[in-house]
């Protein structure tokens, strides 16, 4: 199984995009094994992702208030993986994992133009100026934003929204028929996930990163018991 979808829409001064690769591989190495693979990438880029909203009495136009938009490009990847091992008819081994990796990257960070079109301007170029602090160890990096230069508006700020986000997901099911009609479940499932105040796709360093997270582990036992004449 192989998909490739691509979408695209245009506006104005500007195009959304996506890409979107899902290819699937099922595999049967003996009798009683079966693996499924189902590895998914996406990119996708949107000249229009919504940022904050900040107050400002000189923008009349819209009633007091400045929205703030950005061009995003982000990348998502994720690979689920199934296993089902059969030792016996009545004792059975069920694995799931999905590790899963995103990043977003934030830039020419605009607001609307005008009510009731899709024209945007973009700070530092269009009108105003912007500018971005460097992260500290207390605090995030930051945009100041002067929406109209040496206009009345007072500049504002926000935090920068760029990402790069991480997570596994895992359990094993252990099944055992001790008696006719009567089961036991032994199961175990594992959750970590992480974040980074970065725009980029490195799967090198989040693969890393994801490794070093903390997990969280859960442990749980199921019995069944068949009462029969």
């Amino acid at each position: 199984m192989f998909n490739i979808s691509v979408e695209g829409g245009p506006g104005v001064g500007a195009h959304t995009h996506m890409l979107t690769i899902s290819p699937g591989v099922a595999l049967k190495p003996a009798s009683s094994v079966f693996i499924s693979l189902t590895p998914s990438f996406n990119s996708s880029e949107d000249a229009a992702q919504y940022v904050t909203t900040r107050t400002d009495p000189t923008a009349t136009a819209f009633y007091g208030h400045r929205y703030v938009f950005a061009y995003l490009r982000s990348h998502t990847w994720s690979l689920d993986t199934r296993v089902n091992w059969t030792f016996t008819p009545n004792l059975t081994l069920q694995l799931y994992a999905q590790p899963y990796f995103a990043a977003g990257d934030y830039t020419s960070f605009r607001e609307f133009a005008k009510p009731r079109t899709l024209d945007k301007v973009v700070y530092g170029k269009d009108v105003g100026t912007i500018t971005r602090s460097t992260a500290t160890p207390t605090s995030g990096a930051m945009y100041t934003v002067d929406p109209d230069g040496a206009g009345p508006a007072q500049s504002f700020t926000f935090g920068d929204p760029n990402f790069a986000y991480r997570s596994l997901i895992g359990n094993a099911v252990l099944r055992w028929e001790y008696r006719p009609g009567s089961t036991v479940f032994f199961v175990w499932t594992q959750n970590r996930a992480g974040t980074d105040a970065v725009g980029n796709f490195d799967f090198t360093r989040d693969r890393i990163a994801l490794l070093r997270d903390r997990p969280t582990n859960v442990f749980q036992i199921k019995v069944n018991y068949w009462l029969g004449r």
